[in-house]
């Protein structure tokens, strides 16, 4: 791949990630109105309604959605359902805080998997990149706080939550290096999207019909303005671009960019939703943005995305 192409996976990796953090913002919004599976399945209902609008107006697309493409989405769609029902069912019996940042265990979970299964030596400081960048979500989420005592309650405990939510990590990385078996035999990632859609948001609607009460918003309330968000932004959007972004750069150098999510969706949710950052939070909003560049700058992959960076180096030695 040309050093065009890995830089544009990086910009729209980080397009995806703000459209992710915004889904923090619009998923609060859509659950004043409904339950978590109806949240789930309505938003990739939203998204599957909008891929077939799109296929009437254009051949190409229509074109490659077909059976190959459609069994190929099976897996990975019912991984992301998985993350999102077990994250949000999460919500219910631990903390946002904690749910925060036992999700993004995934940053961890992804480069092992990868030498497990793929056999791959990652770079020197890959693991001390990580472990920055998680060092600002416990910054971010206040777990030391909860460590010194001046966090108690729920907060300070495991619980059944704190489960639910690891599970998600796990769903996560697995769809990521999942994605990474399959994505040579991708025609075109909006069609492989659409039906990862359909597969994604077929379960949990059925299941909300039988096990949430029936949603009843009013028009333009905010229940519906977060869904339609979360349906066309947080999913069509950000998860095309995620499906391209990955075709060109390897699981573990994505899985440190789905990190800008959290200092995206912290930002959000202070014009947004009101809320306040102390320093330290600050803080760790900034370890995650420098982690994130330092693993770009600095790994092997750096010679392909910034090839001129790399020859000044050599030159320079």
């Amino acid at each position: 791949m040309t050093r065009q192409a890995r830089t544009l996976a990086v910009l729209e990796l980080t397009l995806a990630g703000a459209l992710w953090g915004f889904g923090f913002i619009a998923a609060v919004w859509a659950l004043r109105g409904m339950g978590p599976l109806a949240v789930t399945g309505w938003r990739f209902a939203l998204a599957v309604a909008a891929g077939f609008i799109f296929a009437a107006f254009n051949k190409k697309f229509r074109a490659d959605l077909n059976g190959k493409t459609f069994w190929l989405a099976a897996i990975p769609g019912l991984l992301i359902s998985a993350t999102l029902v077990l994250q949000t069912y999460g919500l219910r019996y631990t903390t946002a805080t904690k749910s925060g940042f036992i999700t993004t265990l995934y940053v961890l979970i992804v480069p092992v998997l990868e030498m497990v299964f793929f056999k791959r030596r990652l770079p020197r400081y890959h693991f001390v990149y990580v472990l920055l960048a998680l060092l600002g979500v416990a910054l971010i989420c206040d777990i030391p706080g909860a460590l010194t005592g001046a966090i108690t309650g729920e907060n300070a405990r495991l619980n059944t939550g704190d489960f639910l939510t690891f599970l998600c990590a796990i769903a996560a990385s697995a769809h990521i290096l999942w994605f990474e078996v399959i994505k040579s035999k991708l025609p075109s990632a909006f069609a492989f999207n659409h039906f990862q859609s359909i597969w994604a948001g077929a379960l949990p609607l059925g299941l909300s019909f039988f096990l949430e009460p029936w949603p009843a918003p009013k028009l333009a309330d905010l229940s519906l303005i977060g869904l339609a968000m979360l349906g066309f932004g947080s999913t069509l959007i950000a998860f095309a671009l995620q499906v391209r972004a990955q075709k060109v750069i390897a699981p573990s150098l994505a899985s440190l960019l789905f990190l800008l999510e959290s200092p995206f969706a912290t930002l959000f949710a202070i014009f947004l939703l009101g809320e306040t950052l102390r320093t330290a939070q600050w803080a760790g909003a900034g370890l995650i943005l420098i982690a994130a560049a330092m693993s770009i700058l600095f790994t092997k992959e750096s010679e392909e995305i910034f090839p001129s960076l790399t020859e000044e180096k050599n030159q320079a030695g």
